[in-house]
């Protein structure tokens, strides 16, 4: 009999302890459910550091370390539960892994947990956040090649002092500025003449919307707000280049991803409204806020703010060379190199092109010069050779070489509209199912190859007039 009852004391004695586990891990589910994960992450933590190799214990402490914000490293946890087929670690970690912006990882892990959950409203969720975060990866891979040849780092309420676009872009300036009022925000675009303005203004639903306005006589008429498109957001910072029909400016609206983002739309002359404004893409925008992109056309230099990697009070505004053509990185650099372009984390990355910098760097001196006194202002850049441009027509000298840059000039602007209808196309192709896919296919295969002929045909003729005008130089100068 008292055998017995040590055997019983002793097997009570060995069950405690696994109750007391089983009641603690219980309770410590009992408070996951209920998201108070501070309270249930130190029973979490004991209940692993017992049964390390338990998937839960696993999954269930890497999450409350993510809820409340704990350093720990959670990665090689829900990985070990991913690996025992628990669906939702595949989500964490696709959220961890878009934090870092690793976007191929969290896409896979975003594809596997939609196929693995049977909760349609997270699947619903999950579907939507592997859209945008796939959106983000094309934006990356899609990464266009820009050369950034300087950046300042200025205070927010002064950005616009580092903006020196020359007169014969127009004006930049805060509303506060341009009407010598304090009592206005926003921003304001105006003409090189001084006849029209587009200006950013709040309606009355409260969003800050893109207006414009032209003089008649010597006052403003009556403003109108832009036709066309709606971001449902705000929209400041516009910027129209020479054409009047190219238009620039920033939204937080659709379309962003992330703070105010910098987008282009065209006016279509026939109805006098802009069509839907397109994404720039990176490495213009960011997560952050990035906005009021400015081109000189004529010393082909840009500028555009961002306020990404700055304290709260800091911008940081980058002077880059456009492209005539847009041009994206080589796909077979990798992810991580083209991240690093995407996120402007070295300008020297991007000046792969030493020749490319000088040039700029002289146009933007000269630039400076002419600002500085009231030099007459150019119509635009054509380069000859390394000692002289042509900035009017009235600079050829030769008369064969001034008819044939005309026809150039002109051909020119009609491939840059047919680049972004090409752009468009793709982008619809993109997001097209496949019946659309099919019907869009041919369409771009057309405008790729007229693209491509068209190009070499204007490489051919910017080659013509540069001998044709350097013959007739010669010639002039050995009378």
């Amino acid at each position: 009999m008292v055998m017995k009852r040590i055997y019983i004391l002793l097997v009570f004695a060995l069950l405690l302890p696994v109750c007391a586990m089983a009641q603690s891990r219980n309770v410590a589910r009992k408070l996951f459910q209920q998201k108070k994960y501070d309270e249930a992450k130190p029973m979490f933590q004991k209940l692993l550091k017992r049964y390390p190799q338990n998937a839960e214990y696993n999954y269930w402490y890497a999450v409350c370390c993510i809820e409340t914000g704990d350093s720990v490293d959670v990665m090689p946890m829900l990985e070990y539960a991913a690996s025992r087929k628990i669906s939702n670690a595949y989500r964490y970690m696709g959220d961890c892994y878009g934090e870092r912006l690793n976007y191929p990882d969290a896409i896979s892990c975003y594809e596997t947990f939609v196929d693995m959950t049977a909760d349609e409203s997270l699947r619903g969720e999950y579907q939507q956040r592997l859209s945008e975060i796939g959106r983000l990866n094309r934006m990356v891979m899609n990464c266009e090649k820009v050369c950034i040849i300087d950046s300042f780092v200025v205070e927010k309420d002064s950005f616009l002092s580092v903006y020196n676009i020359g007169a014969d872009a127009g004006v930049i300036a805060t509303q506060a500025d341009f009407f010598d009022d304090c009592s206005l925000d926003g921003h304001v675009y105006c003409s090189e003449r001084g006849m029209d303005i587009c200006f950013s203004e709040s309606d009355d639903d409260g969003l800050v919307k893109l207006y414009r306005n032209a003089k008649v006589g010597e006052e403003w008429g009556r403003a109108k707000m832009i036709e066309g498109f709606d971001t449902k957001g705000n929209d400041d910072y516009p910027f129209m280049l020479s054409d009047g029909v190219t238009l620039y400016f920033a939204s937080d609206g659709e379309g962003s991803i992330g703070g105010y983002d910098l987008f282009m739309t065209r006016l279509d002359t026939e109805s006098g409204r802009f069509l839907r404004p397109d994404n720039l893409g990176m490495p213009f925008n960011s997560a952050a806020n990035d906005y009021m992109l400015a081109i000189n056309e004529v010393a082909n230099i840009g500028w555009f703010a961002s306020d990404r990697n700055q304290p709260d009070s800091l911008v940081c505004v980058y002077m880059f060379v456009p492209n005539a053509v847009k041009v994206k990185y080589d796909e077979s650099l990798g992810f991580d190199t083209l991240l690093s372009r995407a996120l402007i984390t070295s300008i020297a990355d991007t000046q792969d092109d030493a020749d490319l910098v000088e040039k700029a760097m002289q146009r933007y001196a000269a630039l400076l010069y002419d600002s500085a006194n009231g030099g007459e202002k150019n119509e635009f850049l054509f380069v000859i050779d390394d000692g002289r441009d042509c900035c009017r027509l009235s600079d050829f000298t030769s008369e064969a070489a001034r008819e044939l840059f005309v026809e150039w000039r002109k051909r020119s602007r009609a491939q840059e509209d047919n680049l972004l209808l090409l752009e468009r196309k793709r982008d619809e192709y993109a997001s097209a199912d496949y019946e659309g896919k099919r019907e869009l296919r041919d369409t771009i295969l057309s405008l790729e190859s007229s693209v491509e002929e068209e190009q070499e045909a204007l490489v051919v003729m910017e080659r013509e007039i540069r001998r044709l005008e350097q013959e007739e130089f010669i010639n002039k100068m050995t009378k």
